[in-house]
């Protein structure tokens, strides 16, 4: 600014010369050159001048410095971070040096001119000028500090606004996300209630069918074991698609052990090159040192020849698959997505070279009843089986896809156990005479289930007992019981597991077999030493389970 009175703020100056007639003197000069000017005659006018943000010059006389000292010095100090008030100090000892004291006490301001008094005009005048130009160049950062912390409040209101609308998009979405995970909920429930149904039509009408033929055939004819045979294989599919089913949901009692998983593949080796076609070789990559796997077998068993069928179909010009093994401990940077696990696990994987999965088809592939095949080639339950049985485990299971093929990864814990021994082969005969006199007590609540059982528990050659519910089994003598063998749900206080627990309080020894379809919160097994069966069974599958509780002699122990 070359022109202080073309200023765009005003000029006002504020004079302080209490003594003789110096204020009307200089307010008249200072007028002149175009500023407002006010007199100050104390030390509350002087620093309230200063606080002034107005304010352009400050004029005093060396009188004021002595009378108002204090007061100045606080209002000079209180300035904002922007100003810095020129101040004008007519005094007389200028041109002679003053007092020291009076000097020090000057120099604490640094926006000060010092004029000799009296002071010619032109030399005021320049002063004034200098002092204008330099407080309008405050005033210009004054404003700009207030335009930019209009600005910074702008922005921190539109920030805050903002967020407020990403919070609100996020619920959104949530809530949007939420029905479509409800509406895929229910869109596999719909399609798990039809495969269901279809399925189980399809058995009820061999079964219906078989059972309207038998009367009418001669016993012991073609016809008669014809029918009698599709009634059992029937029964049989209808058993593996519950058992699908339940492992999805992980309801599925599953009989844990330590499995030596290089000698399960070793001995499935045969059974899994069979579900394959000769075109497609069979190959195994297993690391060495691998540990025991905390799992089930029989589960595991399926789940591998599940993955092999699906492999088989996914590659009809043939190919290649390959089950590895290896140890995996977690967390570990080469597998990411599974932060919830960590710990020592066996990761198996079944590997093939088909045409791989489209990104929907990978993200419903573990849904019950999903299928690409056509209609009569598959229910849609292998993977899922998959996937449930190694949730149920204590693990998981995931999918890679390329063009190149597909993984399958199957994540199992490492057990700390000793290896499962393996069974022992019993001829059949020789496994009823042991079972002769066998003394079991059975609890079932449903009278058909229970009449069925009894009759096969009599043809193995145990004399059996019927409780109606676990209080009833209570009040049996236990003690002359060589087994107890029960279902899980039942009506009443107790269920199969609670009679299991109260029956290990009573007698710690007794064998005790459980049945059922459908278990309640499975991990409530968990430490019981006993069997568990899975219904429907057979006579055989019976036979083995008793044979392998009284494998050792049980004690006797009185209730």
């Amino acid at each position: 600014m070359t022109d202080p009175r073309k200023a765009d703020w005003p000029i006002n100056v504020a004079v302080c010369a209490p003594f003789g007639h110096d204020t009307p003197a200089l307010a008249r000069l200072f007028e002149s050159w175009g500023a407002s000017v006010r007199g100050c005659d104390c030390g509350v006018a002087v620093t309230e001048a200063v606080r002034d943000g107005d304010l352009t010059l400050l004029v005093l006389t060396e009188e004021v410095l002595e009378a108002f000292a204090s007061p100045l010095v606080a209002a000079l100090q209180d300035q904002p971070p922007w100003s810095d008030l020129p101040l004008i100090v007519m005094s007389a000892e200028a041109a002679r040096g003053g007092s020291g004291v009076q000097w020090d006490f000057l120099r604490q301001f640094a926006n000060l001119t010092i004029l000799h008094r009296p002071t010619a005009p032109n030399l005021l005048r320049a002063s004034f000028d200098s002092a204008c130009r330099a407080r309008a160049w405050q005033f210009t950062v004054r404003d700009q500090m207030r335009t930019l912390s209009a600005a910074a409040t702008l922005l921190e209101q539109r920030v805050l606004e903002r967020t407020s609308q990403l919070v609100s998009e996020v619920e959104t979405r949530k809530r949007v996300e939420s029905a479509l995970n409800e509406s895929r909920k229910l869109e596999a429930i719909g399609r798990l209630t039809g495969g269901v149904a279809h399925d189980f039509n399809n058995l009820l009408q061999v079964v219906q069918g078989s059972a309207t033929l038998l009367p009418l055939v001669e016993p012991g004819s073609e016809p008669f074991q014809r029918a009698l045979h599709a009634i059992q294989r029937a029964a049989a599919r209808g058993a593996r698609l519950t058992h699908q089913l339940l492992a999805f949901g992980r309801r599925q009692a599953l009989a844990s052990g330590a499995i030596d998983i290089a000698r399960q593949l070793d001995e499935m080796a045969d059974l899994l090159q069979q579900s394959l076609r000769e075109q497609i070789p069979l190959g195994f990559e297993i690391a060495p040192g691998l540990w025991l796997a905390d799992a089930d077998p029989g589960q595991l068993e399926v789940a591998l020849l599940n993955l092999a069928v699906n492999a088989k179909d996914a590659m009809p010009a043939g190919g290649k698959l390959v089950i590895g093994a290896r140890n995996l401990s977690l967390p570990s940077p080469e597998l990411h997505g599974l932060g919830e696990f960590q710990g020592d696990f066996v990761q198996i994987t079944v590997t093939d070279t088909g045409r791989g999965m489209a990104p929907d088809v990978k993200q419903q592939a573990f849904d019950p009843f999903f299928t690409t095949k056509p209609v009569g080639s598959g229910n849609g339950l292998g993977l899922s089986q998959v996937y449930g049985f190694a949730c149920q485990s204590g693990g998981t299971a995931w999918i890679d896809t390329s063009a190149q093929g597909t993984t399958v990864s199957i994540l199992l814990p490492r057990s700390r156990q000793a290896a499962t021994p393996e069974p022992v082969i019993v001829d059949p005969v020789e496994g009823v005479r042991r079972l002769s006199g066998t003394q079991v007590l059975y609890v079932e609540d449903d009278p058909e289930v229970a009449d069925a059982t009894m009759a096969i528990l009599d043809n193995l050659g145990c004399v059996s007992t019927l409780a109606r519910d676990a209080d009833e089994a209570l009040n049996q003598p236990l003690g002359q019981f060589d087994l107890v063998f029960s279902d899980v749900v039942m009506p009443g206080r107790m269920d199969g597991i609670e009679l299991a627990r109260e029956l290990r309080k009573r007698l710690p020894n007794l064998p005790i077999l459980l049945a059922s379809g459908y278990v309640i919160a499975p991990e409530r097994l968990h430490g019981l030493q006993l069997g568990v069966l899975a219904k429907p069974y057979t006579q055989e599958v019976l036979r083995k389970a008793l044979a392998r509780l009284l494998g050792t002699p049980a004690l006797r122990q009185e209730a």
